[in-house]
Parts: structure tokens; sequence; C-alpha cells
């Protein structure tokens, strides 16, 4: 597994990139909590007024890209151990996530996923397995 991995850079590149495509649909997920606690299904009038549906879509492929530039750059100090340490957590993640899947379809065969939600949760765990591995050698 060996590929081109980006810059040490490209990390806080991608996580301004990340944290533009995040805050804006956050914000607007947690004003509408605010206003509308209990038609949390509805889509207020705030949200139709400040942002298009197809624009939320884009940020949502903004904060995924600016997620994979981050995981995609290289360490300050990127070796064999670095690169030993991102296999076993993406080997971690991949067999935790699916197995999650896995169980989740077992429970209850007609719950939906969303593929942005498990491309979140893959990523998200995939960085904390990686810094935690990098951190505690586990």
């Amino acid at each position: 597994m060996n590929f081109q991995i980006l810059p040490n850079k490209f990390k806080s590149i991608g996580l301004i990139i990340f944290i533009i495509g995040f805050v804006i649909p956050f914000t607007i997920g947690f004003i509408n909590g605010l206003s509308q606690p209990f038609n949390s299904n509805e889509t207020s009038r705030l949200t139709e007024k400040l942002l298009q549906p197809n624009l939320l879509k884009w940020l949502d492929i903004v904060t995924i890209f600016g997620m994979l530039i981050y995981m995609l750059s290289k360490e300050k100090i990127e070796d064999d151990y670095i690169t030993k340490l991102r296999l076993e957590s993406y080997q971690i993640t991949t067999i935790f996530c699916l197995s999650t899947i896995i169980i989740f379809h077992v429970i209850n065969n007609e719950m939906t996923f969303y593929v942005s939600y498990m491309i979140y949760a893959f990523m998200l765990l995939y960085l904390i397995t990686f810094s935690l591995k990098k951190r505690f050698v586990l």
C-alpha cells in the first residue's frame, strides 16, 4: 500500500475546508432545533430563505473532501511505522463499520443509511483510531 500522500501543509488546508463545510449546516440545524424542536422533519422558512437544499448537499461534499485531504496528508515525521499504523487503522475501521452495518440490518431490516453519514462515521473513526494508535501504541 504505497501511494502518494499530500504534504504536511495540507493538514491545515483540509481542516479549514472541513470547518467551512461543517459549520454552516451545523449552525442551521442547531437554529432549526431551537426554533422548531418538535417539527424536525420539516424544513423551516429560515432554512429555505438562507440556503437552498442543493447548497446543503454541496456543503456535505465539501466537508467530506476536506476530511479526505486531512486524512491523506503526511505527518511531520512520516516513516514505515506511521505507514503501518495507517494500514492497521484502516483495517480496524473497515471491519468495525461493516460489522456495525450488518448488526443494524439484523436488528432492523427496514433501517436506511445515508451514504454521507456512513462516510462521516468511517472517516472520523479512522482518524480516532489512527491518533489513538499513534499516541498509545495499541
